[in-house]
């Protein structure tokens, strides 16, 4: 698959086109019918190497996410194992602090996503796949030989230029090498969301462990690392680069970007056009309602995926029997379990959500919200892990992550819905869902410290209920709207 300069059959590369164009010129000229059956053996060939280069191409995406999503999900884990191993042994990190070390990540992740995302439609996908797990190799290496607050923040921007590398131009990469076959995508897609649940499910578990085994100083050929724990996670990124390198052939198809800078050289024309269309998406009252929900649901993600680390490994607040009573292995195991869980609830949703509407479901998945505040309140003040009680707990918080994972399906297939009317721009605007869940995330990390510091768990269960609550009269003033609208459309039929 090389680069495309003509025009070709959705779904073909370049080679084809060339090869399908010398068949037809030889087709017009009289040719025996043993030259005939030449001819079609040879494009038949030639679209068994097409294909057989797709599906190796395709494979290295997913396998290659795969294991750079498992590195993510690792390193994340250990720096806030790192940073209360520090605050124990060498100087006090409040939560607080820990939680700005931890949501700088976002701030390079958001930024990356919009700039490198860019820069991969101009100049190849793979490039910038490959710097993903590059960024990610040089960010656990620093991480494993420093404790200095300064250094690990640049190791966390990193490895938040890492994920806003590989994950845009991924995406981009499939949907380029997937073009006219719409089967094929949705398999890959499926797949690829697959990779990240199952990466982060591997990188809790195996950070867990790592962390148990590996988180004191050790020499190494003379060179002294605080953390040997993030160099194994290094070697995990070369694999992922390797994978990258070995079986990722680069696709570059003709794009509407590219005919804009042919008519507008200066591209201001395009970008006016863009920035018009966003604008006018984010004017409609359908997004700008839902804005509030969507910043507050995410930033109760961030809360709890990048605070409560912390807090169930490291001390004890005085009455409650979450806070540093758990193991770093027995929290990635835990958190692993957690991600399946969701997994399985987006999957079961997902067959069932054409047949409701997608601002009941979010409700429905607001009030699982609050139902599974109240159980982490039940069992962080249980005076006996060891009870019945407990595990009748334990159960109730399953069954509501299962419930509360329509949130995100239902999110997604709303967004789709009201940006139908820009076609042309479609995956720009869905791309606002990510550039949301980054900044929903950055904000509940970095407020969440401060809820942390002040109460401990019972701290972050009081942010998540404020914002859950928020989220809910957003949902109604949308659902609200749309029964009016409803309505409204009845009567004019009528």
């Amino acid at each position: 698959m090389g680069d495309l300069d003509q025009p070709v059959k959705p779904g073909l590369s370049a080679d084809h086109s060339a090869n399908s164009e010398k068949v037809g010129i030889e087709s017009g000229a009289p040719r025996t019918p043993a030259l005939a059956r030449q001819a079609v053996a040879s494009v038949r060939l030639a679209r068994r190497r097409i294909a057989g280069a797709l599906i190796r191409s395709l494979i290295a995406v997913l396998v290659g996410s795969l294991i750079l999503r498992l590195a993510s999900q690792a390193t994340g884990q250990m720096t806030q194992f790192y940073l209360g191993y520090i605050s124990h042994n060498f100087h006090h990190i409040s939560h607080t602090t820990r939680g700005y070390v931890i949501a700088s990540f976002f701030i390079t992740e958001l930024v990356g996503s919009l700039v490198l995302g860019a820069m991969s439609d101009r100049y190849g996908r793979k490039l910038f796949i490959m710097l993903g797990p590059a960024f990610g190799v040089i960010a656990v290496q620093l991480t494993a030989m420093t404790s200095v607050l300064w250094l690990l923040v640049l190791a966390r921007l990193l490895e938040g230029l890492s994920t806003g590398s590989s994950i845009p131009s991924t995406l981009g990469y499939i949907s380029e090498a997937t073009v006219g076959r719409p089967s094929l995508r949705a398999r890959v897609m499926g797949m690829f969301e697959i990779t990240l649940v199952g990466g982060i499910a591997l990188g809790a578990v195996i950070g867990g462990y790592l962390w148990k085994f590996l988180d004191s100083p050790r020499t190494v050929a003379g060179i002294t690392m605080q953390s040997p724990a993030f160099s194994i996670i290094g070697l995990v990124y070369l694999i992922s680069l390797a994978v990258f390198a070995w079986g990722l052939k680069d696709v570059s198809r003709r794009s509407s970007v590219a005919d804009a800078e042919k008519t507008d050289p200066s591209r201001a024309g395009a970008l006016r056009t863009k920035l018009k269309h966003y604008y006018e998406v984010f004017k409609s009252p359908p997004v700008w309602m839902f804005i509030p929900a969507w910043l507050s649901i995410f930033s109760v993600i961030g809360i709890w995926t990048n605070n409560s680390v912390g807090l169930l490994t490291g001390e004890h607040f005085k009455g409650q029997g979450l806070t540093g009573t758990v193991t770093p292995e027995s929290f990635g195991n835990g958190f692993a379990a957690l991600a399946v869980f969701f997994a399985v609830g987006v999957l079961a949703w997902s067959f069932v959500l054409a047949r409701f509407r997608k601002t009941n479901v979010m409700l429905i998945g607001t009030l699982s919200l609050f139902a599974l505040l109240l159980t982490v309140f039940g069992l962080n003040h249980l005076g006996s892990f060891s009870s019945s009680f407990y595990y009748l707990l334990l159960g109730a918080l399953l069954i509501e992550v299962l419930v509360m994972s329509g949130f995100t399906p239902a999110a997604l297939t709303y967004l789709a819905d009201v940006t139908e009317n820009y076609a042309a721009d479609r995956g720009s605007i869905m791309g606002l869902y990510s550039v949301f869940l980054g900044v929903g995330q950055l904000i509940g990390t970095s407020i969440g410290g401060y809820f942390a510091d002040w109460n401990g768990v019972d701290g972050l269960i009081l942010l998540s209920a404020i914002l859950g609550g928020i989220t809910a009269i957003s949902l109604l003033a949308l659902r609200r709207r749309e029964m009016s609208a409803a309505s409204r459309l009845e009567l004019a039929v009528d």
